[in-house]
């Protein structure tokens, strides 16, 4: 039984969360976090808390429901193009990841039932990675490949208290599926004795909770809270390996216990003027709770392989990331976006490692909304500058310097029906 105490869930087995059918990489926020929702919501550089004012609200803060009139549907996707190279301290040699471009959908739909009541649904994965390394690199022994994939339905109900209140409740249903490969051996000077490829799905329930305060025409306040939610994944393990080999390993099925952590988000809006809206936000995600992957198979271990099956430490810490954003109204129909965000590394540094080599990012996002009397047309582009991190006491010896940069490109369309 694999169990991913949080970080380690999406840290080690990670690396790679996709979505329903597509392939997603780690991108927006930190850790396995994909903050990424919405174009508009991207070109502002993810401060978009307290100003959402389309059907991504039921991601960003479904309280804000309360000032959607009638019915109103969005969809739209991000494309990720991430790129990372490692060079090694032992042997100077520089290996990439392999490359691939994912695709990140999400669509969402709100019903205004009355002056009190709004409703939404929301379909998205806002956690995910993906590192893909080649069989025969020299970290194959670690990871070579990390996936895991989620896709969320999150239907939400906003009820307005007063003409300036507003708060709002929902449930996030979860479906996952989890897959590891990595190669076998004693240590990395060691032939390799095969290679493990680990397969899990299940599925879980979350909930979610948001405020928003309109204090007047200028300035707004809103929170959100989303959850930990606890899954628990049935799979099992194909060993290739050499016959001689084969006894030493488990046989049977595994079950694999991960925690996606919990996030609280809160944003100021100011309307500066009347064409310049600025916000600030903090997101906090609470990663602490990833404190190390153990893997416990049903058939027994031998004490000559149990080494590559050991507990992982994660050990990750709960972040405080920082964004800004700017929304400029040239007219009615045409509106700019731009933003910052500044987002911390969860990962100390001995377990920076090929399974999720995070660090501190800074993140800069621009973009366009497009306006007419039915919809809207949201165009974001989003670059994630990765710090250099230079690992010099990972705790497998596995040091380095790891060099990341993500590109993400949106596109949504939000119509009124």
């Amino acid at each position: 039984m694999f169990r991913l105490r949080a970080h380690t869930a999406a840290a080690a087995l990670t690396a790679a969360l996709y979505f329903g059918l597509c392939e997603v990489a780690s991108c927006g926020a930190t850790g396995f976090l994909i903050y990424n929702q919405h174009a508009a919501a991207n070109a502002s550089a993810v401060a978009y808390t307290a100003q959402v004012d389309n059907p991504s609200a039921v991601f960003y803060n479904p309280a804000a429901l309360s000032r959607l009139g009638g019915t109103q549907a969005s969809c739209g996707g991000t494309v990720i193009i991430p790129r990372t190279t490692f060079t090694s301290d032992a042997t100077g040699s520089s290996s990439r990841m392999k490359h691939h471009t994912y695709f990140l959908p999400a669509a969402y739909l709100t019903h205004q039932l009355n002056e009190r009541f709004s409703i939404g649904l929301g379909c998205f994965s806002h956690f995910g990675l993906s590192t893909d390394w080649s069989d025969d690199w020299e970290g194959r022994w670690i990871s070579t490949l990390a996936e895991l994939k989620t896709f969320f339905l999150n239907p939400v109900v906003s009820f307005r208290v007063s003409p300036a209140f507003s708060v709002a409740l929902g449930v996030s249903p979860v479906y996952s599926a989890l897959r590891f490969k990595k190669a076998l051996q004693l240590s990395p000077r060691h032939r390799a004795l095969g290679a493990a490829d680990f397969e899990a799905r299940g599925s879980s329930c979350g909930f979610n909770l948001a405020l928003l305060y309109q204090a007047n025409n200028r300035l707004t306040c809103g929170l959100s809270y989303r959850s930990a939610i606890d899954i628990t994944l049935d799979g099992d393990a194909d060993f290739t390996v050499a016959p001689l080999v084969k006894p030493l390993l488990p046989r049977g099925d595994a079950d694999i216990d991960i925690e996606l952590p919990p996030i609280l988000a809160g944003g100021i809006a100011v309307h500066i003027t009347e064409r310049l809206t600025m916000e600030f936000d903090l997101i906090w995600v609470g990663f602490s709770s990833f404190d190390e992957l153990f893997a416990d198979f049903e058939g027994r271990v031998s004490p000559i392989v149990r080494g590559q099956l050991a507990p992982i430490p994660r050990d990750y810490k709960d972040v405080l990331d920082y964004a800004l954003g700017a929304r400029y109204r040239v007219s009615e129909s045409l509106a700019l976006r731009c933003g910052f965000l500044f987002d911390r590394s969860a990962a100390p540094e001995e377990n920076v490692d090929p399974i999720l080599p995070d660090s501190d990012k800074y993140i800069a996002g621009a973009g366009i909304s497009i306006t007419r009397r039915r919809w809207d047309l949201h165009c974001s582009y989003y670059a994630v500058f990765s710090a250099d991190v230079h690992v010099r006491r990972n705790r497998d010896g596995f040091n380095g310097t790891y060099e990341t940069y993500t590109s993400l490109a949106s596109v949504s369309l939000d119509y009124r029906f």
